[in-house]
């Protein structure tokens, strides 16, 4: 049995487990501490709660799923939830990744379920590297928030970036693609823009309040860093806008191509009834297995029958041929 402190500061907590978290990174440098938790548990909110007193239905909430991003400011301390865009290759799918924040004046605690890869990469590189610690942890907890949410909006444009690739695609090859693969290559371009910006639209506005609140937090004249982030995420938004027109702009437009392509085929249709309609009318007649019907006995009837369908089909087709040349 091994008895460790888990998270340290002022309050110095024990806690006695045969192994320590294998997901628990703890980094510490110049009295500010970061922790990260992946994929946290109850034993983890516990020890949180004893060791920060953060209110036991914020913790509830870490290990339960967001519908929206928010900020919570508190006297000591802000809870802060945010979802940002990840790309599930296995799924073809786009979808939202939450990360909880408690953020303090000499603490981080940064919670969520490991698929961001950004913030992954950051607290492994902090936890092996002092200069790394020493290069984001230097300035307070405030800052190396900031150096987290700059990554993570960073890593939103490789996503943009591919579906603007995507629909530069479908932009040029829509007038000579029109099969159904092209047809789910917009549906599923549009979807992606559109389940971009449920993502992002609600974020947008927390970090407004971000900015606001986490002012308290930072060192003097540094509020500047948190403007960068405003800036990053009202670009992905324009881009979003930006994609978001010209997708439902191709959609029209396929759609506009595929009708016309339909109205062709019923035309043409159209045409073909209208040709083979004195073979069915004579034919119809000559056929009928009844008393009395014309040259019935008639040494040529079946020539005489002959003209008599395709002579006029042969006049009709030609007519309209001529008029769909303008000869007339």
């Amino acid at each position: 049995m091994l008895s460790i402190p888990i998270f340290v500061n002022k309050k110095v907590k024990h806690f006695d487990l045969k192994k320590p978290p294998a997901e628990v990174k703890v980094m510490e440098y110049n009295g500010l501490k970061w922790i990260d938790i992946v994929k946290p548990t109850k034993i983890e909110t516990e020890m949180l709660q004893q060791q920060f007193d953060f209110h036991e239905l914020l913790l509830e909430d870490c290990l339960t799923e967001h519908q929206r991003s928010k900020v919570d400011d508190y006297d000591d301390y802000c809870f802060i939830v945010l979802h940002l865009p990840r790309y599930k290759k296995e799924l073809m799918r786009l979808d939202s990744e939450e990360i909880d924040i408690f953020l303090g004046s000499n603490y981080l605690v940064t919670l969520h379920e490991g698929e961001l890869k950004p913030l992954v990469a950051l607290s492994r590189m902090c936890q092996s590297k002092e200069e790394l610690r020493e290069k984001y942890m230097s300035e307070g907890s405030a800052l190396l928030l900031y150096e987290i949410v700059k990554r993570l909006f960073d890593y939103c444009y490789p996503v943009l970036d591919k579906i603007g690739h995507t629909i530069d695609h479908i932009n040029k090859n829509i007038f000579k693609d029109r099969s159904r693969e092209m047809l789910e290559s917009i549906a599923r371009t549009k979807m992606e823009v559109i389940n971009y910006r449920r993502i992002i639209k609600p974020l947008r506005p927390v970090i407004l309040t971000l900015e606001k609140v986490i002012a308290k937090y930072l060192p003097e004249d540094m509020e500047v860093y948190f403007d960068d982030i405003t800036d990053k995420a009202e670009k992905v938004w324009d881009m979003l806008e930006n994609y978001k027109e010209v997708i439902e702009s191709v959609d029209n437009t396929f759609s506009s191509l595929t009708n016309h392509t339909i109205n062709n085929l019923m035309r043409t249709f159209t045409i073909i009834q209208v040709l083979i309609l004195p073979m069915i009318l004579v034919s119809g007649l000559f056929s009928m297995n009844v008393e009395g019907i014309p040259m019935h006995k008639y040494h040529f009837a079946f020539w005489i029958v002959f003209g008599m369908i395709f002579i006029p089909t042969g006049l009709i087709g030609t007519t309209m041929l001529l008029k769909r040349k303008k000869w007339f």
